[in-house]
């Protein structure tokens, strides 16, 4: 029963086993609730972020193994190119907000580390600006800044 499951990822080398393969109730491999399960499925569908399968790449932007693989580009101008999964993640992410990222790293029990493995994309190391309040309201707890 592995439906209801968000961000997950089994162990190993095919992945067949573990905490994120085939369970029920599990965001970024831990369990939640059905509650908590449906919250955050709800906040994904109303974000409703378009992955990107696919992209147009025009004539000037090809390379040269791009135009000897799809010489049709002489009459179209260019060529559709399919994305990997995580190069479409990375192009998806790229065009976000940063409200967008941070609403990523604000899901239940996020692993920045099964995010990577999932969409290539490492976040450890980006810069995430916040306010004070923001900052507290993290941490919860009232935060003075002082020189």
């Amino acid at each position: 029963m592995s439906e209801k499951m968000i961000f997950c990822l089994g162990e190993g080398k095919y992945e067949l086993k573990g905490e994120g393969y085939q369970k029920h109730l599990r965001i970024f491999n831990k369990y939640v609730t059905e509650d908590e399960y449906t919250k955050v499925k709800n906040s994904l569908v109303i974000k409703n972020f378009k992955l990107p399968i696919a992209k147009w790449i025009k004539k000037e932007d090809m390379t040269r193994d791009e135009k000897d693989n799809y010489s049709s580009y002489r009459e179209t101008g260019g060529y559709l190119k399919k994305l990997s999964y995580q190069y479409a993640w990375k192009e998806m992410w790229n065009e976000f907000s940063q409200s967008d990222k941070t609403f990523f790293k604000e899901i239940p029990h996020f692993d920045a580390k099964i995010f990577e493995k999932i969409t290539g994309i490492k976040i450890d190391d980006e810069v995430e600006e916040m306010t004070v309040e923001e900052v507290c309201k993290r941490l919860g707890k009232t935060i003075k800044i002082v020189k």
